[in-house]
C-alpha cells in the first residue's frame, strides 16, 4: 500500500515537472515563484551576513520569502507595505525597550497598541507584521538594544531589496493576448448557447425540451465572468512596472483596463440570456401566469437568437476588445438584429394575442437588450481604458 502511494506521488510528481517544462500555466507560474523563493531568501541571507554579524540576519531571508510575488507590481507594493509596518512594530517595541524596559503589563499595552494600528487599511494585509514584530523585538530582547533594533530594521530593508530585484530580473512575460483571449471566450461561449438556442426554436415549442440544459449553461457564464476579469487582472498587474515592457516593444493601444469594459457588455448580456430562459421555462413549465409562447412566435423568435448569435460572432472575428471604434461588420449585425425585432414587434401587433403579449413581449425586450449591450461594449470599453482598475 505505501510503495502503491510513493508511486503514484512519483508519477503525479513527473507528471507535474512536465507540465511546467512543456506549457506555460500554473504549474510553471508556481515552479517560477518556488524557484524565485529561493533566489531571493538565499540572496538575501547571503548578503546580510556579508554585512552583519548577528542573530537578526534571519529577518533577511525571512522578508525576502513574504515580499516575492508574481508580479514585479506586486512585489512592490507589498515591499511598500511590509516594511513600514515593521518599522512601526519596531517604533512601538523600542519606545517600551528603550524607556520603561520589559514586563508582562507593558508588553500587554504594546502589542495592544501594535495590534490597533494594525487594523489601519493602508497597510493592507501586511497590518499584522506590526504586532508581530513589536512582541517579537519585546520578548527577544532586541527592543532594548538601538543597535539590534538597527540591524532588524537594515535585514528587513535587504530581504526585501533582495525580493524586488529577484522579481524584477525574472519578471513575468506580458501577455495582452491572454486577457484578450478571456473575452474572446467569453463571446464564443454565448454565442454557441444562442446558436443551439435558435436551432431548437425553429421546431417551436418541442424545441422547449432543452429549456433545463440551457439553464445549466447560462448559470456557467457566472463563472466565465469571474475567470474573465481575473484573467484581465493578473495582465494588468503583470504589465506595471514590468521591465519586459521595454524589451517587448509598444503594448496594444487600449490594454490591458479596455477588456474590461467588454466583459461588462458580455456580463450583462449573459445576464438578459438567463432573464429568457427563465422566462421559458417558466411558462413553458406552467410555473407562470403567462401561457406558454406560441409555437409561430417561437419560429419567428429563432431567427432572431441567430442574429444574436451571429453578433457574438462578430465581436470575435473583427477583435472588437482592440479596436477603437465598432467594425463595420458588428455595426450592421446589430442594426440588423434591431430592425428584426421591430418587425416581430409590429407581427405581434398586428396579430393581436393579448393572452400571450406579455411573454413575447418579455422575450423581445431581454433580446433587444443584449443587442443594446453589445452595442455600448465599445463606450465601456474606452470608459474602462481612462479609468478602470482591477478588482
Amino acid at each position: 500500500m505505501v510503495a502503491e502511494r510513493l508511486r503514484r506521488t512519483a508519477a503525479n510528481a513527473r507528471a507535474w515537472l512536465r507540465r511546467a517544462v512543456e506549457r506555460r500555466g500554473y504549474e510553471r507560474e508556481t515552479a517560477v515563484i518556488i524557484a524565485k523563493c529561493v533566489i531571493a531568501s538565499t540572496g538575501a541571507w547571503v548578503l546580510g551576513a556579508l554585512m552583519v554579524d548577528s542573530a537578526q540576519v534571519g529577518f533577511a531571508p525571512f522578508s525576502a520569502l513574504l515580499v516575492v510575488r508574481p508580479s514585479v507590481y506586486g512585489s512592490v507594493l507589498k515591499s511598500l507595505r511590509y516594511v513600514p509596518a515593521v518599522f512601526l512594530g519596531a517604533l512601538i517595541a523600542g519606545l517600551t525597550g528603550l524607556t520603561v524596559g520589559l514586563n508582562v503589563w507593558f508588553f500587554a499595552l504594546a502589542v495592544l497598541l501594535a495590534v490597533t494600528v494594525g487594523q489601519f487599511t493602508v497597510f493592507g494585509d501586511q497590518g499584522k507584521q506590526i504586532p508581530v514584530v513589536a512582541s517579537f523585538a519585546l520578548a527577544g530582547g532586541t527592543a532594548g538594544s538601538p543597535v539590534d533594533l538597527g540591524t532588524l530594521l537594515l535585514m528587513v530593508l535587504v530581504g526585501a531589496g533582495a525580493a524586488v530585484v529577484t522579481n524584477t530580473v525574472f519578471a513575468p512575460a506580458v501577455r495582452f493576448r491572454d486577457a484578450e483571449n478571456a473575452v474572446l471566450d467569453f463571446t464564443d461561449g454565448l454565442r454557441d448557447l444562442t446558436r443551439e438556442m435558435a436551432g431548437a426554436l425553429r421546431g417551436g415549442s418541442d424545441g422547449l425540451d432543452d429549456a433545463a440544459y440551457w439553464a445549466r449553461v447560462a448559470q456557467g457564464f457566472d463563472n466565465t465572468e469571474r475567470n474573465a476579469r481575473e484573467s484581465a487582472s493578473q495582465q494588468e498587474y503583470r504589465a506595471r512596472l514590468n521591465p519586459r515592457r521595454l524589451l517587448a516593444g509598444p503594448s496594444p493601444k487600449r490594454a490591458p483596463k479596455a477588456y474590461y469594459g467588454w466583459i461588462l457588455a458580455l456580463s450583462r448580456s449573459a445576464r438578459h440570456i438567463q432573464s429568457l430562459i427563465r422566462t421559458l421555462r417558466a411558462a413553458s413549465g406552467g410555473r407562470s401566469r403567462f401561457p406558454q409562447p406560441s409555437d409561430a412566435f417561437l419560429r419567428e423568435f429563432a431567427p432572431l437568437l441567430d442574429a444574436a448569435a451571429d453578433a457574438f460572432d462578430a465581436v470575435h472575428q473583427a477583435g472588437e476588445p482592440e479596436r477603437d471604434t465598432v467594425s463595420a461588420d458588428l455595426d450592421s449585425r446589430l442594426e440588423g438584429g434591431l430592425r428584426r425585432i421591430d418587425r416581430v414587434r409590429e407581427h405581434m401587433s398586428e396579430d393581436w394575442d393579448s393572452e400571450r403579449w406579455p411573454v413575447h413581449s418579455a422575450l423581445l425586450t431581454d433580446l433587444e437588450r443584449l443587442f443594446e449591450e453589445l452595442r455600448e461594449g465599445h463606450e465601456n470599453s474606452e470608459e474602462g481604458a481612462s479609468g478602470s482598475t482591477a478588482g
